[in-house]
């Protein structure tokens, strides 16, 4: 199981799941569902992730392409990595997919 140590610079942090509070140095064991959905609220300046068991893609076709059984960390950072703009703010895994189908197969304005 993934831990989870919050490393400061406040001795509390609110937790952004709605459940108490973060406490500077305590270590939280949580369950790899909960941090893959919370993980975005979780900046590696304030906190140590340990036994992370997520991350690891499956390459479906075996061809380098994203689908989804790729991380999402994977596939931002293969879209990162082809120069695709994906704007600012937090992109899930279906939006990055989508971004990777729309640079593979580019629209051409006017012709359908």
């Amino acid at each position: 199981m993934p831990v989870v140590t919050y490393l400061g610079p406040f001795y509390e942090r609110r937790r952004r799941d709605g459940c108490a509070s973060w406490i500077r140095g305590k270590v939280v064991t949580v369950n790899q569902a909960w941090l893959d959905e919370w993980r975005h609220t979780l900046p590696s300046s304030h906190f140590l992730i340990e036994r992370d068991e997520g991350g690891d893609s499956l390459d479906e076709d075996d061809d380098g392409i994203p689908d989804p059984g790729w991380s999402r960390r994977d596939i931002l950072r293969w879209l990162a990595d082809n120069n695709v703009d994906i704007g600012s703010g937090y992109v899930t895994k279906t939006r990055a997919l989508e971004f990777v189908e729309g640079h593979l197969n580019p629209t051409i304005e006017g012709v359908e």
